[in-house]
């Protein structure tokens, strides 16, 4: 039969569907912890995606190993949803979300929709399906907007966060000349106010107890300067007493049951002078680098609270320390524009008994790498690069800058023959932000020092 006993080895499929090697430091982590892992990347356009190879057990296919498995990870949520249907309806024990749920992230419409239903304030919001029609309303409201592509198959190319009512007007008549304006956009009102993400992990039984609450950093360069790059680096801290979460999460109870939803449900927010958190999007899925961050203050083994969830129990054991994730990248980071392998094969140095726990492994894979031996070089079987993004790397401690610094301590120690790229911040701003939060009555926690 499906499920495990605690200490037995788990059979573990981890579908990575981005095919961006997000989920290979969870393959890494359960094969070290004695489980049965297998990893299935999709095929890229230029041939097979060589993410974790020689590393971990690389199936051909996903569809082969869904009857193998007593646990199925799904590391994202827009792809192959109609393949994944009939094994969601199936009951296959799958950590990750179906169509019904993944709608609330991948959809707006819908996720605006069921955030009202729950009765959770959201800021006000207009609808356009021309750049006249968006110019007209920006000049009759004169407001700075955040404009986001509408409806499930949106443009991501249309996303924009205005400083000013002119700066949303250029934009529109810049994206009318390069015709890439279509469908719909949703003009939402610009708040000021500081961003944080409240995160819970979902299942049969509700819940888990332990919330996490995130301070994510988007911009490629120190002081938020820079192009948006999904993410640079995070914060993060688990608490079992989470306000945002009684705002923000716990009202969509009785929906997520209705979805059968089983895995990371966050909302990210921000909370305005006078303490009102205004909820900006669903992440229904693993969050990256979110998840890897979160093995840094995991206790205990890395899949078996994930199949106790997937049956109805919460085993998801953390400790309530800050832990920061740094992403590091190189090449042409983050366009990704060059050939495919362009940025593969530099050897990866600096790598220790000592701080192999903090490394979440991304782009890599085994491969050879010069080493000089008594005068002569030898090549060697190591860990090396196999695309633009490398790693996370993690530290925690009790506050902010202890774990700052442990995981820039990490960062520091490992090299590779490249332009490596790293932000050098991540967590400063929190030394403004945390006690304006304080004061406001959330993330009571986290201490900045």
């Amino acid at each position: 039969g499906r499920g495990s006993l605690r200490g037995w080895a788990v059979k573990v499929l981890i579908i990575d569907l981005e095919g961006e090697g997000t989920g290979l430091n969870l393959a890494l982590r359960a094969k070290s912890a004695a489980h049965a892992v297998r990893y299935w990347l999709p095929p890229n356009a230029a041939g097979d995606i060589p993410y974790g190879k020689g590393m971990i057990d690389r199936p051909e296919d996903w569809e082969g190993s869904m009857n193998w498995a007593d646990l199925i990870v799904l590391t994202g949520n827009s792809r192959y949803q109609s393949r994944l249907a009939p094994y969601f309806g199936m009951g296959y024990p799958i950590f990750g979300a179906n169509a019904k749920s993944a709608e609330l992230e991948l959809d707006r419409e819908k996720g605006q929709e069921v955030l009202d239903e729950a009765g959770i304030k959201t800021l006000p919001y207009r609808v356009v399906s021309s750049v006249e029609e968006g110019v007209d309303y920006i000049a009759e409201t004169g407001k700075a907007y955040v404009m986001k592509p509408w409806g499930g198959e949106g443009n991501k190319a249309l996303t924009h966060v205005s400083d000013s009512p002119e700066d949303g007007i250029f934009i529109l008549e810049k994206w009318q000349r390069e015709g890439i304006f279509s469908g719909q956009l949703m003009l939402q009102e610009k708040v000021d106010g500081i961003e944080i993400g409240v995160s819970g992990m979902f299942g049969p039984g509700g819940w888990c107890r332990m919330i996490e609450e995130s301070f994510e950093h988007k911009k490629l360069m120190n002081d938020d300067l820079g192009e948006n790059t999904g993410e640079m680096g995070t914060v993060i801290r688990h608490t079992s007493n989470s306000r945002l979460f009684k705002l923000l999460l716990e009202p969509l109870t009785d929906y997520l049951h209705q979805c059968n939803y089983v895995g990371d449900c966050s909302v990210n927010c921000i909370v305005d002078s006078r303490g009102t958190p205004w909820p900006l999007e669903f992440t229904m899925r693993l969050g990256w680098p979110d998840f890897n961050i979160r093995q840094e203050v995991l206790r205990g083994d890395p899949v078996e609270w994930m199949l106790a969830l997937v049956q109805g129990r919460d085993e998801f054991e953390v400790s309530e320390e800050v832990a920061v994730g740094v992403v590091m990248a190189h090449g042409d980071f983050p366009d990704g524009k060059d050939p495919f392998g362009t940025w593969a094969g530099y050897p990866i140095r600096g790598v220790t008994k000592a701080n192999r726990d903090h490394i979440a492994w991304q782009m890599v894979m085994m491969g050879e790498a010069p080493r000089l031996a008594d005068g002569l070089v030898v090549w060697r079987n190591q860990i090396v690069t196999a695309g633009n993004y490398v790693a996370v790397v993690t530290g925690s401690g009790s506050s902010v800058t202890t774990a700052s610094r442990a995981a820039y301590a990490v960062a520091d120690a490992i090299r590779w023959p490249s332009n490596v790229k790293y932000r050098t911040d991540i967590g400063d701003r929190l030394d403004k932000e945390l006690p304006e939060l304080h004061k406001l009555g959330y993330a009571k926690g986290i201490k900045y020092s």
